[in-house]
């Protein structure tokens, strides 16, 4: 991030200051108040869980959730565990975030699988977002199509204050619109 880093909310700084220890995970609980998939992002879900679902196919108000952080002995970054708190079923989606071979910020969503990512602050909010998805064997990133991703992706992480804070993650193909959409407000338990 460079002097990107500066620009951040200090509470914002201090939740992705530091990893979390191998014994010692960190916990955000939650409610995302919207998550949305098009028609094409469910298509998207049911293709992707081939490599580990890394996509909600279902859609939802108001839904409880926890995000486990988790340091795993002899692997590089840290793991985000998901757990969506459907009423029909629960949905747990897991990832690494970890730099690749260049030291670029790269999601790892299994079996190579992942997109690598630019982080920038914007008006105090950390922001993420897809520059390319690829597929990594032995350590070599071969790039995937844009139209075969489910599209752009754009995170954010503002701080609301009093410990919490809004995650909003939206994906939107070049070709197909809006594919997934989610907000919610969390704090760390």
């Amino acid at each position: 991030m460079g002097t990107d880093w500066y620009r951040l909310h200090p509470a914002v700084q201090a939740r992705f200051l530091h990893e979390p220890a191998v014994d010692e995970p960190v916990l955000y609980e939650g409610v995302m108040e919207k998550v949305h998939c098009s028609k094409a992002g469910w298509l998207f879900a049911q293709v992707t869980r081939l490599i580990g679902n890394p996509l909600a196919a279902q859609r939802g108000r108001n839904v409880p959730m926890q995000v486990h952080l988790i340091k795993r002995p002899g692997h590089g970054g840290v793991y985000w565990q998901r757990s969506y708190f459907f009423e029909d079923k629960p949905f747990v989606v897991t990832s690494a975030k970890r730099e690749n071979a260049k030291g670029q910020l790269c999601e790892y969503v299994g079996f190579g699988f992942g997109m690598r990512l630019r982080a920038f602050a914007r008006h105090g909010a950390l922001h993420f977002v897809s520059e390319r998805y690829f597929w990594e064997v032995a350590g070599v990133q071969i790039p995937l199509p844009h139209w075969l991703s489910p599209g752009r992706t754009h995170v954010s992480h503002t701080d609301l204050g009093h410990g919490r804070f809004r995650f909003t993650i939206a994906m939107d193909h070049a070709w197909l619109g809006r594919t997934f959409y989610q907000t919610g407000v969390f704090h760390r338990s």
